[in-house]
C-alpha cells in the first residue's frame, strides 16, 4: 500500500479542498465555491482606478491647513468656507451677495479705477480745505476783504439807482462844486415868470435864479427855466410838448448870444 502524504510547498502529495474564504493555510486548496464567494465579495468593491463611490462613503477629514492629496471631506470644505467668510455679515457671505453688492459689475475693478482716475489727487491743500465751514474756506483763499467789498459795490442793473447818498455822490465825483449855488439849486422856488433872454440882453436879478414859463418868449409855452447870472448870464430851458408822456424839449442860450 502506497502511504500518500499532505502536499506542501515544497513536495508532491494529496492537497485537501476547503470553501472557507478566510483560511490562511497553505496546505488547504479553494473550490470553486471560495473562489465565487471571493469573487462576489470582489464585485461590490470599487476600484482604485477611478472608482464609482455609491451610498455615503467617509474619508479621514485633513486640518484645515491641509494642502496636499487628501481626500477633502464634506466636513473639510465646510470647515475652508467658513474660513474664508470668517466675519462677514450674513448679508454678504455668499457670492450671490457679493455679486448683487458690487452691481452684478463683473468688471468691478476697472470700474473703480476708472472713477478713482477722474478724482483729484490729495494733497495737503485739500486735506486743509476739508471739513471747512463756507467762512472758513473765503478765510483760507483770502477772499474775505474782496467779498467785503463786494458786498459795498453798486450794481450796474441798477443804473445809479442804489447809491445812498446821490448829492454826496455826484460832489466826489466832481459834477458839482461842494459849495455854491450849484448844491443848493434843488431847494430854489420859483419866482415867477420871467422874461426871455433876447439878444444880448440880461438877467435883472442875481445868483442862481428858478423860473417859469409862461407865453413870454421862449420857444415853448409851458416849462421851468434856470437863469446862472454872471459874465455869461445864461439860460437852460426845460419846456413841456404839450402831450403828456412826450419827450420834453430843452434849450440852452447866453446873453452873449445875438440871436
Amino acid at each position: 500500500m502506497i502511504s500518500l502524504e499532505d502536499a506542501s510547498l515544497t513536495k508532491k502529495g494529496i492537497v485537501k479542498l476547503s470553501s472557507a474564504t478566510d483560511s490562511d493555510s497553505e496546505a488547504l486548496a479553494a473550490t470553486p465555491k471560495a473562489v465565487h464567494a471571493v469573487m462576489d465579495e470582489v464585485q461590490t468593491k470599487a476600484p482604485l482606478d477611478s472608482p464609482a463611490l455609491t451610498g455615503t462613503p467617509t474619508a479621514p477629514t485633513p486640518e484645515t491647513a491641509a494642502a496636499g492629496i487628501e481626500i477633502a471631506t464634506a466636513a473639510f470644505v465646510a470647515a475652508k468656507v467658513a474660513q474664508l467668510v470668517g466675519s462677514a455679515p450674513e448679508t454678504l457671505d455668499t457670492l450671490k451677495e457679493l455679486a448683487d453688492a458690487l452691481g452684478n459689475d463683473p468688471n468691478f475693478a476697472t470700474t473703480v479705477l476708472n472713477k478713482l482716475a477722474g478724482k483729484q489727487p490729495l494733497d495737503d491743500t485739500l486735506t486743509a480745505l476739508s471739513g471747512k465751514s463756507v467762512d472758513g474756506l473765503i478765510e483760507y483763499v483770502g477772499l474775505r476783504e474782496t467779498i467785503n467789498h463786494a458786498a459795498d459795490a453798486l450794481l450796474k442793473s441798477q443804473n445809479g439807482g442804489d447809491i445812498p447818498e446821490k448829492p454826496l455822490f455826484v460832489q466826489n465825483i466832481g459834477a458839482l462844486p461842494a459849495s455854491g449855488t450849484a448844491v443848493a439849486a434843488n431847494r430854489l422856488a420859483s419866482r415867477g415868470a420871467l422874461p426871455a433872454l433876447t439878444g444880448a440882453t440880461r438877467g435883472s436879478d442875481s445868483g442862481l435864479i428858478m423860473g417859469e414859463v409862461y407865453n413870454n418868449g421862449y420857444p415853448t409855452q409851458y416849462g421851468n427855466i434856470l437863469r446862472l447870472t454872471g459874465t455869461g448870464d445864461g439860460e437852460i430851458l426845460i419846456g413841456w410838448s404839450g402831450t403828456n408822456g412826450a419827450p420834453a424839449p430843452a434849450y440852452i442860450r447866453s446873453h452873449r448870444d445875438t440871436a
